[in-house]
């Protein structure tokens, strides 16, 4: 027989011990992979609303900075440069020349600028884009992008009384040129309206 070692056995339980103190139980485990399948799906939601919600304001930007872009244009060109408008660009029919008087043409076509050089220049709608045309020009040009598209264009002349200028109402519907179904990818369209008043030379 040999001699029994004490002290590796006590060793030997002692190592025992600290492995079993450092190790899960099965209940443990089971509390832990509970705990993280009812944490995950609650962190991808969260996630995934604030994806959306990014889309959406980088979306909404976009549209917000071309509408304000096109309108700018319109109103800057129209308040400094037209002096009459008329229904043909061969400056026949001038328009809103009495009082109480007022013209406007679906989508802008037949709307004619004359400015004060004597040259001609429009503003219509053209599928889903405003265009610019003037005799100074070669081709039209769109005031907006192909990301997004304009509706419900109109562009109308009145006069309250002989002795003031014409008023020039401007107004569109303009949203994300997109066609997806999803949400998070359709925005709000935005409505733009002013009113121009014509100088008078």
């Amino acid at each position: 027989m040999g001699i029994i070692d004490k002290s590796k056995i006590k060793n030997q339980k002692s190592k025992i011990d600290f492995i079993r103190k450092k190790s899960f139980t099965l209940i443990e485990m089971i509390v832990v992979i509970a705990t993280i399948g009812l944490v995950l799906p609650a962190l991808f939601a969260i996630v995934f609303t604030i994806l959306q919600q990014q889309i959406k304001i980088q979306r909404l930007s976009i549209v917000k900075r071309e509408g304000d872009y096109a309108l700018s244009v319109m109103e800057n060109i129209i308040r400094n440069y037209a002096v009459k408008i008329y229904s043909e660009s061969s400056f026949i029919n001038e328009r809103c020349t009495t009082a109480n008087s007022s013209y406007g043409p679906q989508n802008g076509s037949g709307f004619y600028f004359e400015d004060k050089y004597g040259n001609w220049f429009n503003f219509y709608q053209d599928f889903t884009n405003i265009s610019s045309n003037s005799a100074k020009l070669s081709s039209p040009v769109n005031l907006n992008s192909p990301q997004t598209k304009i509706t419900d264009f109109s562009i109308q002349c009145y006069r309250t009384n002989l002795y003031s200028p014409p008023v020039v109402n401007v107004s569109f519907k303009i949203e994300y040129n997109t066609t997806s179904t999803r949400p998070e990818e359709r925005v709000t369209s935005l409505n733009y309206n002013t009113k121009i008043k014509l100088k008078s030379y």
